[in-house]
């Protein structure tokens, strides 16, 4: 019978095949991972358990059908790539033309007839031919730079008007002052000048009204506080005199015993 006998490298083979090889490690699943409803993802180590309870919550009626016997469960949703922000055109429009014409016309028209105090004669004409004038003007300057300058006087001529009619009250009022005989001729415009002023003083008079209210509630308080003031026909000019040279001095004060 013949014996063999086991060399080197059989024992290191047989020795290898004896040690059991450490288990492999299960492969990682995905890092994010994707409601089977919307495009929500989820991440980290409680994925799966956080996208189960988002589809309970969020979609609870597919949910409850996935869990019925034989139901195939829907494929993931892709996430939906973010949207760039549209971008919002802007479109300038200069908007509609306002003629000038009338506000030029009226313009020229005022200032011819207190020009008329020098020369009444051109002032008549100048009156006279007004209407074409600021007619003849709009037409010319009409699409043109100095248009783009009119425009916003003339979309507001109401206020600018207005403003005509303040300025020009005092100039008309001198005139008339010193020529009564042109009174006439300029009584009109003085009438719309007096009514501009008068609509522009409005604000200025509500104003000043509130404040003589509330200075008379609080001197009012004050003569509560001290008699003099409500004796007294003239309560700020006693509080003048009491901080310039001190309050008078009571009967009895400084008297001797």
């Amino acid at each position: 019978m013949t014996t063999i006998e086991l060399g080197l490298d059989d024992e290191i083979m047989s020795t290898n095949e004896s040690v059991p090889s450490a288990p492999k490690k299960p492969e990682a699943g995905p890092a994010s991972i994707t409601c089977h409803y919307c495009p929500e993802s989820f991440e980290g180590g409680a994925r799966w358990f956080a996208r189960g309870r988002h589809e309970k919550a969020k979609h609870e009626e597919e949910w409850k059908a996935s869990k019925v016997p034989g139901a195939k469960k829907p494929a993931a949703k892709k996430a939906a790539a973010p949207r760039k922000p549209a971008v919002k055109k802007t479109t300038v429009t200069s908007g509609k033309r306002v003629s000038a014409a009338d506000a030029l016309s009226d313009n020229i028209g005022r200032a011819a007839r207190m020009f008329g105090a020098m020369n009444p004669a051109m002032g008549r004409a100048l009156a006279f031919s007004a209407p074409a004038t600021g007619q003849a003007i709009d037409e010319v300057v009409a699409g043109t730079i100095v248009d783009k300058v009119i425009q916003p006087f003339a979309k507001a001529s109401d206020k600018w008007d207005r403003l005509g009619g303040v300025l020009s009250f005092p100039i008309l009022f001198a005139i008339v002052s010193a020529k009564p005989d042109l009174l006439p001729m300029l009584e009109g415009d003085l009438r719309e000048a007096t009514v501009d002023v008068l609509i522009a003083s409005i604000p200025t008079l509500e104003k000043k009204k509130a404040r003589e209210k509330k200075a008379f509630e609080a001197l009012s308080r004050l003569g509560e506080v001290d008699e003099r003031y409500r004796a007294t026909d003239d309560p700020v000019g006693l509080m003048l005199r009491d901080l310039l040279f001190g309050p008078e001095p009571k009967e009895g004060d400084g008297a001797t015993i």
